[in-house]
């Protein structure tokens, strides 16, 4: 990467001293957030660049005064790695160097200072590719914490190496890179952070009190079949309080959420394995009946209708024939 530019510059979507025009760019491409500048004076440009990696994204930046980002709560899960200059990460209170990394988890709200002229690549990995890759159908088990890995960091030297390969291809390509290639590309940056993610998780999701894991494998085993929180307090053998209590501390959900959560990526699962079966039926064989209903829980789970899962099936498929 160019050490005096931000990378993927064959895409700019904003290069102006004007913030307001910079917070419409990043609010109309990721969760909403406010850009306030702590700075005034100079008439040097803010620089924001994009490469789109299948669903998830890439974004090179560069702000041209010091600048406080907030956000709500994120939908799914972000990071940013520094390339000069430094980050001050609010809610830990831990400053972020050149070559550092920081990693925040869906449900955590950025609140950032960016210092004067910090260059950075912001990494918005789509919530629908991380749920197939973790296969955990509730983010909210990751937990709501953000974690700085220090330049030095194995896991940050890696993903600093594949954005720099990833900035190189885009320079190449001149911002056009194959659908394919960003499919591979997605997927990499997926696999290097999969530990990370976990780890940084409040709860281990394989570690769970004997009642819990009874009711979580009870889950697992009947998902095609009716399922209600009754039925996990029988199984379990526990009080319904107990047993929903144990759902909040091991796994940040309630067993009701936790059930829906689970329907949903069998459904999801079956659409993009199954190329003959309809959503109607897919719908239908884990249990819900009303298919309005079903879209709606879909669409929040996922962030897509169940028909755009089918669309990337069918482009996945004609790409890789």
């Amino acid at each position: 990467m160019n050490q005096r530019n931000v990378p993927f510059l064959n895409n700019v979507g904003v290069q102006s001293p004007d913030f307001e025009e910079a917070r419409h760019f990043i609010n109309s491409r990721i969760d909403d957030r406010d850009v306030r500048p702590m700075s005034s004076g100079g008439h040097s440009k803010n620089i924001l660049t994009w490469q789109p990696l299948d669903r998830s994204t890439l974004f090179g930046a560069r702000w041209s005064e010091k600048v406080h980002i907030q956000s709500e709560p994120q939908t799914t899960f972000h990071a940013i790695l520094v390339l000069e200059g430094c980050i001050q990460c609010k809610v830990s209170n831990i400053n972020v160097t050149a070559g550092g990394l920081l990693l925040i988890a869906p449900g955590q709200q950025a609140d950032l200072i960016w210092e004067k002229s910090t260059r950075s690549v912001v990494i918005n990995l789509s919530r629908q590719a991380l749920v197939d890759h973790l296969g955990i159908p509730c983010l909210e088990v990751l937990g709501k914490t953000s974690t700085v890995l220090s330049a030095d960091d194995r896991d940050a030297r890696l993903i600093r190496q594949g954005i720099e390969c990833i900035a190189q291809q885009h320079d190449i390509c001149q911002g056009n890179l194959d659908i394919a290639l960003q499919k591979q590309w997605q997927s990499l940056l997926l696999a290097h952070f999969t530990n990370r993610i976990l780890a940084t998780s409040r709860n281990s999701p394989t570690i769970l009190p004997a009642k819990v894991r009874l009711a979580t494998e009870w889950i697992q085993a009947n998902l095609r079949e009716p399922i209600s929180v009754a039925d996990l307090v029988k199984v379990s053998d526990s009080g319904r309080r107990s047993l929903e209590s144990g759902f909040r501390t091991y796994l940040n959900t309630t067993p009701a959420k936790y059930i829906l959560c689970h329907k949903l990526k069998g459904v999801r699962d079956l659409l993009l394995s199954n190329a003959e079966i309809t959503v109607g039926d897919a719908a239908y064989a884990f249990g819900f009946q009303h298919l309005s209903h079903f879209t709606r829980h879909y669409q929040e789970a996922f962030g897509e209708l169940p028909s755009e899962t089918v669309r990337h099936r069918q482009k996945s498929r004609v790409i890789f024939q």
